[in-house]
């Protein structure tokens, strides 16, 4: 039979030739860990730095858009006839008296 170890004392284990022990693991993923965040420091810096980009969309009016475009439209040109009529017939009435 083999020897069986009692569970109150476990062998430490020497790592093989190519093996990564548990120390180096937790150092290595420490270090990943610390080289994302200065990743993203330096992303963020980066961004902060740059002018914002804007971008124009461009797409069709709405039918309740060109409504509104065309009464606006309509209610000038209205507008200017109606106060072009009222100056030209009621300039002409206007008299100046001198005593």
């Amino acid at each position: 039979m083999e020897e069986q170890i009692p569970p109150s004392q476990s062998p430490v284990q020497q790592p093989m030739e190519g093996q990564i022990t548990l120390e180096q693991l937790a150092e290595m993923k420490a270090r990943a860990r610390e080289l994302a965040i200065q990743q993203a420091f330096a992303q963020q810096s980066m961004q902060s730095q740059q002018a914002p980009k804007v971008i124009y969309l461009r797409r069709n009016l709405t039918v309740a858009e060109l409504l509104i475009v065309l009464l606006i439209s309509c209610g000038i040109v209205t507008g200017i006839q109606w106060s072009w009529s009222f100056v030209s017939n009621a300039l002409p009435k206007i008299e100046i008296k001198v005593r």
